[in-house]
């Protein structure tokens, strides 16, 4: 990448300057998803909740619980980051109960985006911890066991904010019964702000025994506007996949 001129200075490393937050009203966002098993001649989302994403309408994310009680988890904290009722920025902590994990807590500010959630304790949770809606019922994110953070190929850009995507990357895990002939992935967008469905945005396919692939765009994939849902998901034939995939995006604060 050759020079840029910003301000009075020369920067050779607009990434690494980015994520330093040397650039103001700039960020970065490195969004990564799995799921473990997705059926054949199905389209999923590539996120560790599996099949199709539940993209709730209002702020109906409220609740946390964990799947099986864990003593060491009683009253560990939770993180979640996403958007609020307003689509703004919001990053919150919440304990699960101190007596039983397994106990909805609500949360302080209900959310009507959560793409990310991780333990902040030093435990290694031992069952799945839901970030769901009242019921515990409708789950939005979810740590699976061992992980302590999701694993979501999925994003929203929040009110006030424009996104330009600079790569994304998708791969397939093979193993027995899980080597599909080949399988499709396609990055989606959903532009909320105008009531828009999904629209796919670019599409790659990897063979059978292949596997990744990285698509960089150049110039980034942009503007990506306020209420934007963004979404990778996977298409395996004749057999179930094991899939990952995620992308890179650069966050710009609006004017």
């Amino acid at each position: 990448m050759g020079k840029i001129w910003s301000g009075r200075h020369n920067i050779s490393d607009l990434m690494l300057e980015i994520a330093k937050g040397d650039i103001a009203g700039h960020s970065s966002v490195n969004k990564f998803g799995a799921n473990g098993d997705i059926a054949k001649n199905t389209t999923e989302d590539i996120w560790d909740g599996g099949g199709d994403y539940p993209f709730p309408t209002t702020a109906d994310i409220t609740h946390i619980h964990q799947e099986a009680d864990q003593v060491a988890m009683r009253g560990g904290v939770i993180e979640m980051q996403g958007l609020d009722a307003d689509w703004n920025k919001i990053t919150q902590t919440k304990a699960l109960d101190a007596s039983d994990t397994t106990t909805l807590v609500a949360i302080d500010t209900p959310m009507i985006r959560v793409f990310r959630a991780r333990v902040l304790a030093d435990v290694v949770i031992d069952s799945a911890v839901h970030v769901d809606d009242s019921t515990g019922l409708i789950i939005y994110a979810t740590m699976a066991a061992g992980n302590n953070q999701t694993l979501m190929a999925i994003y929203t850009v929040a009110a006030g904010y424009t996104a330009y995507i600079t790569k994304y990357y998708c791969t397939v895990i093979d193993a027995t019964n899980k080597s599909p002939t080949s399988t499709r992935f396609g990055l989606w967008m959903a532009d909320r702000a105008n009531g828009y469905e999904f629209q796919v945005k670019h599409a790659v396919g990897i063979p059978q025994h292949g596997s990744m692939v990285e698509h960089q765009f150049l110039p980034y994939a942009g503007k990506i506007t306020e209420k934007v849902d963004i979404k990778i998901t996977a298409l395996p034939l004749d057999e179930n996949a094991d899939v990952a995939a995620g992308f890179d995006l650069i966050l710009v604060e609006n004017d």
